[in-house]
């Protein structure tokens, strides 16, 4: 009788606001690293585990970007080509600056990592002044965008590698381990820790909530909202020229390709299996974070399980179907608690 009482007065309850502060996204990343290690011993190895913390850096800070954009209501279809954009300028700014000063290869990273989050920036900035100011609906803006930032970086590469990088870019950006943590990590976590502090400790952040839940209410409140979604869009810009920057020093060189189509689809699935609403106002970051380590944890254990690429293509579009039906559960039930 004791236990049943404990039961209907906290247990249950706690229980319940634990799963949906938390979500189920945990849960969903231990069951795929014990399914993945029960068919491919290889897959827990240490230099696995190790690649897999690489590998998936580069997807969080582009999900970290896309929730943000997210969390207004709108969607970012750029990402990708902004990468391939930001991959490409980065790598002639820097090859030039090598070749004009030789014996400066530092001035020829910081000028090639700064024009790679000036790229960023600024298509984040173009989105942004042309949802705010335009009126121009997130998906038909960002639509745009992804057209002309590909166009551009075709154009300016010409189609093909742009080779030759300092030494000392790969050593700084991709290569190099402090205390045994690959420097891309680090490079997330400082990210993670920045949009954490401006989500949850800032007016800014709490203005990016406002407008994704109701962005008349928000305007009507006083919040600036037109200021604030160009500063979303600039901020997730940056963020996304950063993992650029750090795609382009994994590869040694830049390439109009880097991006890739389905970056968008990585992205947005990232997102949502981390429970961030497609309507908007709703998202944790830690579970964002989690939701882009699923995605590679995916893609890495299909790979060592030599699953067909055209069959892992069809996965990762499976996924993102059902993470959407998931979304529309969780805010059919939202909905339904509230009436």
């Amino acid at each position: 009788m004791a236990f049943a009482q404990m039961d209907r007065g906290g247990l249950k309850p706690k229980l319940s606001q634990t799963m949906a502060s938390v979500g189920a996204i945990p849960i969903v990343v231990i069951a795929a690293v014990v399914f993945f290690g029960a068919l491919e011993p290889n897959f827990l190895s240490a230099d696995n585990m190790f690649n897999l913390m690489r590998q998936s850096s580069y997807l969080v800070l582009i999900c970290i970007a896309q929730f943000l954009i997210l969390l207004t209501g709108g969607i970012d279809l750029s990402v990708g080509s902004t990468v391939s954009l930001a991959s490409v300028i980065c790598a002639l700014v820097m090859k030039a600056l090598a070749t004009i000063y030789p014996d400066a290869p530092g001035l020829a990273v910081a000028a090639g990592v700064g024009s790679g989050l000036m790229v960023g920036a600024a298509i984040g900035l173009l989105n942004g002044l042309g949802v705010a100011f335009l009126n121009v609906t997130p998906f038909v803006m960002t639509l745009g965008t992804l057209s002309m930032a590909l166009g551009l970086a075709l154009f300016a590469s010409g189609g093909y590698s742009i080779a030759g990088l300092p030494s000392a870019f790969g050593d700084i950006f991709a290569y190099s381990e402090v205390l045994g943590v690959p420097v891309p990590v680090l490079y997330v976590l400082l990210v993670v820790v920045l949009v954490y502090l401006l989500l949850s400790w800032t007016a800014a952040g709490r203005y990016i909530y406002a407008i994704g839940s109701n962005m008349n209410a928000a305007r009507l409140s006083g919040i600036r909202t037109r200021r604030q979604l160009v500063l979303t869009y600039v901020i997730a810009g940056l963020i996304t020229g950063l993992a650029a920057v750090l795609m382009t020093a994994r590869t040694e060189s830049g390439e109009a390709n880097l991006g890739g189509a389905d970056m968008i689809l990585r992205s947005v699935a990232g997102c949502i299996i981390g429970g961030v609403a497609l309507t908007g106002g709703k998202g944790l970051l830690r579970n964002v974070v989690l939701g882009a380590f699923f995605i590679t944890l995916l893609m890495n254990g299909m790979n060592l399980l030599r699953v067909n690429s055209y069959l892992q293509t069809f996965i990762m579009g499976l996924v993102l179907v059902l993470a959407i039906a998931l979304d529309q559960w969780r805010e059919r039930r939202s909905k339904m608690r509230t009436v």
